[in-house]
Parts: C-alpha cells; structure tokens; sequence
C-alpha cells in the first residue's frame, strides 16, 4: 500500500481541521459557555476512537460520540486519556487522516501477512507521522488553548474584572444606591424628624400662640376686668369724692366782716346764718406768739374754752420786731373778755403769751393802737442791779474801757458804762478821774468777770439797789387790788425788757377812770425803802392816731384842713407832716365820748375813701405798670387811687370833681385793657380738657371771637382777650384742668336748663343734680346784686327745688370783689327782713349795727362812735330810769326844746345831734362840735362846704334865704 503523500495528509488535516477552524469563532464563544459549566465534558461528548478508524462494531449503540472532532473541541478518541496526552492526540489525528484518506479510496482485499507488516509498519510510520502531526498540533492546539485559555482566562479575568468592577460598581452602585437610599432615607428620615420637629415646633408654636392668645385674652380680659375694676372704682371714687365736694361745698361758710365791724357767717346761697355785732363784739390782741404759729392753732386756744369757731374771725397775724407774732382776733365780746383773761400770761410752747381787749373793733378804725391801751395803765422801773467802778492807769485807757464795756451783754442784762463823775460829799476824796461808772449789772454778776471785761484789775463794788423783785411785784399788785371800785381785770408782767433792765407790768381796768385812779395813787408811791422809782403812763381817755400816704392826704388836703381847722372847742384833730417817709400822722382827740365818736366816724369815713366797683378793676393794677397808671391818674386829676390786693378794688380819695375825672380815666384803661390779648401757656394735663370742654365753656363766658387755643405750639397757648372777668373765668377753669375732674358736668343733651328752659348749652350741675346752662347760671349769680333776692337757690323743678347754691360755686363766677358786695347786698336784705331784731347805730353816718334784747334793757356801746344805746327802746341809754320813763321825759323835753328852738331859729346838728343856732349868713353851716357841713334848710350834711353850696344852689336856688325857692 502506497504511502500517502504530504500533500493528502495535509490536505486531510486541512480537511479534518478546517472544520474545526470554521468552528473557532463558534467554540470560543462554545468555550466561554462550557467553562460556566464544567471543567471536563461528560463521557457522552468524547469522540469514538473506532469509529474515527472507521470500524466500530457498536455502531449508534456506542457510549462515544461517533463524529469527526472539529477544529477547537475537546472531546478525544476513547484511548486518549482526557487530560491531554500530545502522543495520542496526534495519533489520533494521524489515525484521522488516514481513515480520512482510506475512506476516499475503494475497498481493497485483504493483504496477506506481509503486507499486513508492511502495511502496519507503513501505517505506523503514517501514525508517527500522523502522531507528530497530532503533537505539533496538539502543541499547537495546547498552544492556542493555552492561549486562548490564557485569552479566556484573561477574559475570564477581565469578565471577572469586568464583573468584580460591574460587581463592584454593582456593590459601589448597590453601595452607593444603597448610600443613596440610606442618605435619602436619612434625608427623608431627616427631611421627616425636620417636617415632624418644623410641624412640632408649628404645632407647638400654633399651641404657644394660641396659649399666648388665650393667655393674653384672658390677661386682656383680667385687665379690662381689672380696668373695669378699676374704672369702676374710679368712678365710684370720683363719685364719692364728687358727693363729698357736694357735701363739702353746701357745708362751707364764710366769715366776712361788713358794715365796719359786724362779723357774719354767710352759708350756702350767702344765708346769714351768724351775726356778731360791732356792739357785741371786741378785738383780742394776741402778744409772744411763735414765730411758726400757725392760724388753726391760734383758732384752737378759743375752741378749745368752748367757743364756736363761727364766732371767731382772724384779723391779721404779723411779725413784730422780727421775733414774735402778733394776732388780731375778733369775737364776741363776752366770751372774748372772759377767755382773754383766762387765758393771759398762758404758756404756749416756749413763750408766755399776753392778750390785751379792745373795743374799737372796725376794721377802718383810726387809733386803734391807743384806743385798745386806753384803760391799760403801764408801769415800769429798773430791775434790781449792781453797779461797779473800774479804775484804769489814764484818761485814755479809762475812754477805751467805755467804749469796750458801754453797752455789753452780761448775764443776760445789757450794761452801762460811763466816766465817772465827781460825786458830792465826803466821797470825793476817793474820786479819780481815770475811772470808769459800770451800771445794770446783774446782781449775780462776781467781781472776777468785770474784772476779766474791763481789763483792769481795780474793779470794785458801789453802793446799788438790790431790791427783792417778787416782793415789789406782790406790793404792787396788792396796793392795786385794794384800790376802791378798783376794777381790775388783768395784771400782766412783761419781762421782754429784760435786757435793757427794766420791768413792766400793765394792769387792765374796766373803764380808764379807774386807770387813772389807780395812776395817780402811785405817783411818787414807796411800798418799802428800797423800793425802786416808778413811771407810770397812761394814754389819753380819747386819742385816736391813723396815718395816711402823703399823696392821700394831699388829695384831700381841703377836706382835712376844714376838720382841722375848727374852733378850739370840741374834740380837735392834729396834723403832722413826716416828709422824709412821705405819711401824714392824723391824731384826734377830747373828752366828750359822743362828738369825739361822731368826729370819729367822718374821719375813718376819709380814711376809708369811696370803692370802686368791679368794673373799674384791671389785676395790672397792682404791677408796677398799673401802679405807674394810677400815679399819672393822680398828677392829671389831682385824686388820689389805691389798688387793694385783699379785696381787688381800687379806692379812690379827693374832691368829687378831681374823683369824677379820675373814674373816666380808669374807666377807659380798663376798656383798652380788655381789647388787649393774654397768652398763657397751658400745661400739658390741661390740653385734653380745653380741648374736650373748657374751650367752649370760655368762649360760652368770654365770647366767641375772644379765645383762641393753638394746639400745633409747643406748649399749647390760649389766647384770650377781655377784663378782669374773662381772666377770673380763665383762671376757674384751668384750676378744674389742673384737678383732673369734669367738675358740674354730666348733663345730657335732653337735660333743659331752668332759667332759659331751652336744652342745656355747655352744661353746669349743681349740688342737686340740676343742670343749668353755663351762661345762665352765671348771668343768675351776677345779677344777683340787682335782684337782691337771698338766699341764692336753685330754680330747678319749675322753681320747686329751692337748694342753696354752694358757696364755691358762687364763687366761680364772681370776682372777689363782687362776691364781697354780694355778701354786704346778702347782709343788708338780712336786716331789712330781720327789722325787729337788729337796729341800726343812732349817730348819723355811722354804719354799725346792734342786736335788739328782749328781755329788758341793756346799755349798748357803738364800737365806731362811742354812742350808747339802750337795746330796748332804741334811744339813748338811760340808766336809772326805765324806757317808759325816758320815752315821757324826752317828749318833754323836745317839746320843750322845740319851741324854745323855732323861737330862736335854733335846729340840731345832723352829724351830733347838738342844738345849734343861726345868727346871720348863709344857709352853709359848719358845725363847731362835729365839724360837719349841712345845708340849714334840709339839714342835709355834707363833707365839704364846696359841696353844702353846690346842694343849696341845685336844690334851693341859693346859699342864702332870700334865694330859697
């Protein structure tokens, strides 16, 4: 058998190996597949070696795989082991090929041995070359299978890389996703505590809130209940204090002191409740008072011995010598006198005080100094001390010891010193001119202080008078109380100058006879030896002192030169000029009570001048422009005008001509004042109250056009414009801003005012609820004056109401001044309703009144003029008779006098009451006594004779009777 050629077996392993080539792509990616599953392929896929040689008996029922293996498989005929033996596998291969080849050829017979051998040998060299084919292929295939398993590993590896990274990025997505999800998670977990915490915190902030609101509701609505309360309370308050003011103003009275000296005590609607009469009534003078005493506590010494505080009316209560206090009281006389002498010489704190009575009780009163000391006898001496001469080295030393000693202060005693002069006697022979005489020492004072004071160590005693004080106080007060009808009523040490050395005691009577008694029972009156020398004095029994501005009295020079110019007869009234202080002194004095007391009276009826009424009064006056105006009123008219700050009046005094220019002169300025404007400055407490009612409560009073409030200034202003009513109404009403109270108001806009019965037009309530409009209340009270209808009541109810009105209230809408004439108006309507229990003073001009008694006679003395009065028949006392006896005895009398009289052209003189007679002349007649002017043919009296004339040419036709028509 012929041996194949290269190029067969070439071609049969390209044959047996092509398909395998073709099968690459296809078993690689069959490898990648077989690598997931196994490492071995099961028997099933192994290649039948047999039927590779092409003589299988089993045929299908072989347990190998009959097929050609293509180029990449790993299957191996069954006598290759699977673990890849080169030799077989080439063998194998060869053994394939050559099957390959054989199989292409035809049947051939069986060779014999031989051939059998050759053909072995042939066909295993044909295997050992098929073999080393195999195994070069083999090497090859292991080469490409190592390779590609190096190739399939490594992609393996990259896969695996590949998926390790997928893996990873897998893990690290997962990881990641899982981060993701774990940080969303977080976040949502996160965004959800926050959502949950944001919507706690809503939650809790909507339940703070609403807590808070409803604490602050409840907190609003504790407040309002408490502002409620508390506005409640207010106005419980405002209401109680409102009704307490109510009470307060209907319970306040007044004290005024009218006609001169009558204390009256005026209520609610100015009712006179209380009268004090200038008969029954006395002026205490309170002496020592501190200097920090304070009215109340002075009211306090009388209430306190049961006296009724309306009976009490202070005066005055000033300084004296910058020390002490001196107080003027007013109060009944009875109980007056007797508690002065209870209660004079009494401690009060650290002072002993003194009380002195006077019956001079007006106000105007001239002399009422020395009218009060009348019945007072004063005596003094020198209080017991020693005396002391001092001898010095020359004249020179012994002047500057004088001047050294003269009038120290030792012990409490302020002393003398003096050169001492020669004396008269035996004496002598001790005198030395270089000494010095120191009198007022004290008794107490020793020899070593004088010693030390003069500077000088020859001091030595003289003889003194050392008498015992309280045994000369005790003589004396005894020798005074057995005086016969002694009528002693006070006797009062007065140790205040002390330190000048002297005692004075003063010793009060009843009457200033008996002072004068006991005066002169002690001139040059010893009690002991070593009594001391005593001064006594004594005012004159009528004497009476005023002092007047020099201006004063020179507008009225004409008036004061006729009362002094009298005959010598009769009371007389001495004039004394003091230029440097720019006063006149005007003294009156006689012995006749009842013409002193009559001359009295048109004195202090000059002193007292005429009064303006309100509308002459401007509150300027008393600034020094307005004092400025009233000197030019003077110089041009020659009239004399006071501004009185008490009373808010101006007094005007001189001849009627030079008055009546003066009042058209006041008149106009105080018409040009009012056209002036005042501003004020409102505090800021009182803007909301003008704003709310006060303005137009002003412009109600004032008018319209005359108030003007600017609230955009800083502070706020009013303006008004007016006189002295407008700034009262000003004034009233900012101190109701000032009080934080609507004071009166509260009326509704039905609420009908009584007077004018239209509806109320700025209302004004009064204590009794009535509602009144704010001008015609005041137009009620101001007219008052006219209507002269007292008391002042409300007319509320138709008329039915009739509650006073307050005081207070009254007081609102009046000036000072015109309240004090409505008091005097409100006295006079007392009396005229009151005729049979008060009288007026019998004396002509004389304005002082008495309580008539009606439980017999009582002798009654006018305070002003001195005229007794018999309180029972009105005339003039009589004691000793009866009022019967009188009456008879005066009829005679005047019948008698009356003929006697109009057969002698004989009339009696107004102002006296004296019988005076008409020799010649004119019907101009001057009184000699009283010093009145009357016209003879009316009696009609006058205070000058320029004024009797001007009477007797209007109203007679002449001065004389041939002129009388």
């Amino acid at each position: 058998m012929s041996m194949a050629s290269p190029r067969s077996v070439a071609s049969s392993h390209e044959l047996a190996t092509a398909p395998a080539a073709q099968s690459e792509v296809s078993g690689a990616t069959k490898g990648a597949n077989a690598q997931r599953s196994a490492a071995q392929p099961p028997k099933s896929a192994i290649v039948c070696r047999n039927f590779l040689l092409g003589h299988c008996r089993y045929g299908r029922g072989c347990r190998f795989v009959h097929k050609v293996p293509e180029r990449g498989d790993v299957g191996m005929p069954n006598d290759i082991s699977g673990n890849s033996n080169v030799s077989a596998l080439q063998a194998a291969l060869g053994l394939q090929n050559h099957v390959a080849i054989a199989a292409n050829r035809p049947l051939q017979p069986q060779p014999d041995a031989a051939q059998l051998l050759a053909i072995e040998s042939a066909r295993i060299a044909e295997q050992l070359i098929i073999f080393e084919h195999f195994r070069l292929a083999a090497i090859e295939a292991e080469q490409r299978r190592a390779a590609q398993k190096e190739r399939i590993l490594q992609e393996a590896a990259e896969r695996q890389v590949q998926e390790a990274e997928r893996l990873l990025a897998i893990q690290n997505a997962q990881k990641d996703l899982t981060a993701r999800m774990r940080k969303a998670a977080q976040m949502k977990a996160v965004k959800r505590a926050r959502d949950a915490e944001r919507e706690r915190v809503r939650l809790a902030a909507e339940e703070a809130a609403r807590t808070k609101k409803l604490e602050a509701e409840k907190e609003a609505a504790r407040r309002r209940e408490a502002r409620a309360r508390e506005e409640a309370a207010r106005q419980t308050q405002l209401a109680e204090g409102e009704a307490r003011r109510i009470r307060y103003d209907a319970a306040v009275t007044s004290q005024h002191i009218v006609f001169g000296s009558t204390l009256i005590t005026c209520g609610a609607g100015l009712e006179v409740r209380g009268v004090v009469s200038g008969f029954d009534s006395c002026r205490l003078t309170i002496h020592n008072l501190p200097l920090d005493t304070k009215v109340p506590e002075i009211i306090q010494l009388f209430t306190a011995q049961g006296m009724n505080s309306e009976d009490i009316h202070i005066l005055s209560v000033r300084p004296t010598n910058g020390k002490r206090l001196e107080a003027k009281v007013l109060t009944s006389a009875d109980e007056g006198r007797a508690i002065a002498i209870g209660l004079n010489g009494i401690e009060f704190r650290d002072a002993t005080l003194r009380f002195d009575v006077g019956e001079n009780t007006s106000v105007n009163a001239m002399g009422e100094s020395s009218a009060r000391q009348a019945d007072t006898l004063i005596v003094t001496w020198t209080l017991p001390c020693a005396s002391m001469i001092a001898k010095y080295p020359s004249i020179v030393e012994a002047h500057r010891g004088v001047r050294d000693l003269d009038q120290k202060v030792v012990n409490g005693r302020r002393i003398k010193a003096e050169m001492n002069k020669p004396p008269v006697g035996p004496a002598l022979r001790y005198y030395t001119p270089e000494s010095v005489k120191i009198v007022g020492l004290p008794v107490d004072a020793s020899l070593e202080t004088i010693v030390s004071l003069a500077g000088t160590a020859f001091v030595r005693p003289i003889r003194s008078n050392t008498y015992n004080l309280e045994v000369m106080l005790s003589d004396l007060r005894q020798h005074l109380e057995a005086l016969p009808n002694n009528g002693l009523r006070t006797f009062t040490i007065d140790r205040d100058r002390d330190l000048d050395g002297i005692v004075s005691v003063r010793a009060c009577f009843e009457c200033w006879d008996q002072a004068n008694a006991a005066r002169i029972s002690l001139e040059d009156k010893r009690f002991r030896s070593d009594s001391p020398k005593m001064r006594m004095f004594l005012p004159p029994p009528l004497h009476f002192i005023s002092t007047v501005p020099l201006e004063q009295f020179e507008a009225q020079k004409q008036l004061w030169e006729s009362l002094a110019n009298a005959e010598d007869k009769g009371p007389r009234i001495h004039i004394n000029r003091v230029e440097d202080r720019r006063i006149v002194r005007v003294r009156l004095s006689g012995d006749d009570r009842k013409v002193v007391g009559a001359l009295k009276v048109r004195v202090e009826t000059l002193l007292a001048g005429e009064k303006l009424d309100a509308t002459y009064w401007h509150r300027s006056f008393l600034w020094p422009q307005g004092r400025a105006f009233l000197a030019e009123v003077f110089s041009e008219t020659g009239a004399f005008v006071r501004g009185d700050f008490k009373t808010q009046a101006l007094k005007l005094y001189g001849p009627e001509r030079a008055k009546e220019l003066a009042r058209q002169m006041i008149k106009d300025e105080v018409a040009r004042l009012a056209q002036l404007e005042t501003t004020v400055m409102l505090k800021r407490q009182s803007v909301g109250y003008f704003v709310r009612k006060g303005l137009a409560a002003l412009k109600e009073v004032i008018g319209e056009d005359s108030v003007t409030l600017e609230l955009a200034s800083k502070p706020c202003k009013l303006t008004i414009r007016g006189g002295e009513e407008a700034r009262h109404a000003l004034d009233t009403i900012m101190e109701q801003s000032l009080q934080h109270l609507d004071v009166h108001d509260g009326g509704t806009r039905n609420d009908v005012c009584p007077i004018c019965y239209d509806v109320v037009s700025h209302p004004f309530k009064l204590g009794c609820k009535h509602v009144y409009c704010t001008a015609c209340i005041r137009h009620y009270l101001t007219s008052a004056a006219e209507t002269r209808v007292f008391p002042l009541v409300c007319m509320g109810d138709e008329d039915r109401c009739k509650v006073p009105v307050a005081i207070p209230v009254i007081q609102k809408f009046l000036l000072p001044q015109q309240f004090e004439e409505l008091v005097s108006l409100a006295f006079s309507s007392y009396l005229e309703q009151h005729t049979q229990d008060y009288k007026y003073c019998t004396t002509p001009d004389c304005t002082q009144v008495y309580r008539v008694t009606k439980d017999g006679m009582r002798k009654l003395k006018c305070p002003s003029c001195f005229a007794e009065v018999c309180s029972a028949c009105h005339e003039e006392a009589h004691e000793g008779m009866t009022c019967e006896e009188r009456r008879v005895r005066k009829e005679q009398d005047e019948k008698l006098d009356d003929e006697w009289a109009a057969s002698n052209n004989i009339k009696r003189c107004p102002g006296c009451m004296v019988w005076i007679q008409k020799a010649e002349g004119c019907n101009n007649m001057h009184c000699t006594r009283c010093g009145v002017s009357m016209c003879w043919v009316c009696l009609q009296s006058f205070s000058t004779g320029e004024q009797t004339y001007e009477h007797l040419t209007t109203v007679h036709g002449g001065a004389f009777d041939g002129d009388l028509v």
